[in-house]
């Protein structure tokens, strides 16, 4: 059997060295070290905790698409909105709102 990743983690590095040792027996496994990147997710550690981004899988998304020179932009609509919800039924005047 093949078995392409794994992660291990836990709160104490004697039991996370003794499963990684007895998986070694059975299964001759390299260990990587400390997890940096894991399917698409870029794993960053420190003194206050564990820090999870998907930056870098978005990053290559954009430059595989030729969109990594595009604008930002902080949300998909148009600032001039007048125009885009006409036709519609007024709030106060829905048969679904009771005074």
């Amino acid at each position: 059997m093949y078995v392409d990743d794994i992660i291990l983690a836990g709160n104490h590095l004697s039991d996370i060295e003794q499963i990684t040792q007895s998986l070694d027996d059975t299964f001759k496994v390299k260990n990587l070290g400390n997890l940096k990147y894991f399917l698409g997710l870029e794993i960053a550690r420190s003194s206050e905790g564990i820090h999870v981004s998907q930056r870098k899988y978005a990053l290559d998304i954009l430059a595989d698409n030729g969109l990594l020179a595009s604008k930002a932009c902080a949300t998909p609509i148009t600032k001039d909105t007048k125009g885009l919800f006409e036709g519609g039924v007024p709030l106060k005047t829905s048969p679904y709102i009771k005074d």
